[in-house]
């Protein structure tokens, strides 16, 4: 399973958003930053569970691409595949 993420550049590291979860986080680096991502996703899908609620669907990737707060800014994946598998166990 895969997460979109948005990044934007700071004058420190990059500020990370998952608009499908409404997460924010942040990374110095953009590996750290994606790192700070799955960490995030994996305790937002946990807590979810947990309570047992429904994780949110997914948007369609073009409805973030075209949102005016996300003009200009970066777009990457990140696979939460292992994460999905170790919520399941």
């Amino acid at each position: 399973m895969r997460y979109l993420i948005v990044l934007e550049p700071t004058e420190t590291g990059f500020a990370v958003q998952v608009p499908d979860l409404a997460i924010s986080t942040y990374g110095e680096t953009l590996e750290l930053a994606k790192q700070a991502a799955r960490q995030a996703i994996l305790i937002n899908l946990e807590t979810y569970r947990e309570v047992g609620q429904a994780i949110p669907e997914k948007q369609p990737v073009e409805q973030h691409l075209e949102s005016p707060d996300f003009q200009d800014l970066l777009f990457t994946y990140v696979d939460v595949v292992d994460l999905v598998h170790k919520l399941a166990a």
